[in-house]
């Protein structure tokens, strides 16, 4: 049976260093390690997965000579004392998942894998998940990146957006202040969403990661109705109690109102103008709906500013480039686009496809193009992405 491994992000290469030494700086690390020596008919190769930091299977082939777990640590440790080229590469969950259930006797039958820091755990089990897509309208950005001190940014009503990348995967918190009390919250993990009290279990857990981004955004009370609206288990208290200041005004209003009944009787319209209120028209009712779903220019600034982020990241741990420019857009027309034009100078080709006599292959354009508009698509956001990438 001849493996073809699926292709990892490939992160490091090195030659003639300890692979036991890279295996313990591999902490919560989850994708493979590739040993390769060249031989006279070609390459001896061995491969060690890992989930999480934890080995969890052995694959080794020498000119179509195959061993698969177990039987292939004995072949694998023997290239560990010789000089080879080791690349490491990173798998999402996703990629080791389909490589387990295609290869299985690759891994290892009984292996204890250690959970990541603020991984699953028992008690969350019992929340209820819903398999929905989660729509939270847009605030106008107070605050970005602001860290754990977030609190101190809290006034009138809040969106604070919490949010942790974990490999190819995501998760975000949202909770909505009044004030400095949370009135509504969520949590979205891999297109999975928990609401209210569940939410905020998972959310204080995200807060205990060290790489977490915290985002403030200015919300009203118009976006509040709406998420209660859509989504009414995102409610952690009486959102009614929170508005006695507003209550109190309403009484006033009253008490004036009915101090003008009694001195004259006044028609609709009188009745309005002197109380200085304007019932909204059509055009303002479409425009409250635009400004409550419609991001701003400083949201969609926002968003390009994210994406920009995760993109120029990805291209700058590829060790085939040399430099790389990224022009982006980002729009709204009915749902959120991203343009995406890049232009790639690669390396020397003495520099990166001859290495110990091996032949690396040329810079892949098309997988770039898929890897990137994978990044845009796994935004928390639906964008569709448009992506053109150029090799100069």
């Amino acid at each position: 049976m001849v493996v073809h491994v699926i292709e990892g992000n490939l992160i490091k290469i090195v030659e003639d260093e300890d692979v036991d030494k890279i295996l313990k700086e591999l902490k919560n690390f989850t994708g493979y390690i590739k040993l390769s020596i060249k031989k006279d008919r070609g390459f001896e190769e061995g491969y060690i997965f890992l989930k999480n930091g934890a080995v969890i299977g052995y694959y080794y082939n020498n000119n179509n000579t195959e061993a698969f777990g177990d039987r292939a640590v004995e072949h694998i440790e023997d290239m560990k004392k010789e000089k080879s080229l080791i690349e490491v590469y990173e798998y999402t969950l996703e990629k080791l998942n389909t490589m387990m259930d295609v290869y299985k006797e690759i891994f290892l039958k009984e292996v204890e894998i250690p959970k990541k820091e603020g991984e699953s755990t028992e008690f969350e089990e019992d929340l209820h998940y819903y398999n929905l897509v989660l729509r939270i309208p847009e605030g106008k950005p107070l605050k970005v990146n602001v860290g754990k001190n977030y609190k101190d940014y809290l006034k009138g009503y809040t969106l604070v957006e919490i949010f942790k990348k974990d490999g190819g995967e995501y998760k975000k918190g949202y909770v909505i202040y009044k004030d400095k009390t949370p009135i509504l919250s969520a949590y979205e993990s891999n297109n999975k969403v928990l609401f209210g009290k569940d939410a905020c279990l998972m959310i204080k857990k995200l807060l205990t990661y060290q790489d977490i981004v915290v985002d403030i955004f200015e919300y009203n009370e118009d976006k509040v109705e709406v998420l209660i609206e859509y989504y009414p288990q995102m409610v952690l208290i009486d959102v009614e109690s929170l508005r006695e200041d507003e209550k109190v005004i309403q009484d006033e209003m009253e008490d004036i109102k009915e101090g003008i009944n009694e001195e004259i009787v006044l028609n609709k319209e009188e009745l309005l103008k002197k109380l200085n209120v304007t019932l909204p028209d059509e055009e303002s009712i479409e425009n409250l709906i635009k400004s409550t779903f419609e991001p701003s220019s400083e949201e969609l600034e926002s968003i390009k500013k994210d994406l920009e982020e995760k993109i120029y990241s990805y291209l700058e741990n590829r060790r085939d480039i040399e430099s790389f420019n990224v022009g982006m857009d980002v729009y709204y027309n009915g749902r959120y686009h991203c343009t995406c034009n890049i232009k790639i100078k690669p390396k020397s080709i003495f520099k990166l496809i001859l290495y110990r006599g091996r032949l690396f292959k040329n810079i892949d354009a098309e997988k770039i193009k898929k890897d990137i508009e994978y990044i845009i698509s796994q935004y928390v956001i639906d964008i569709n992405p448009k992506v053109n990438v150029e090799i100069v």
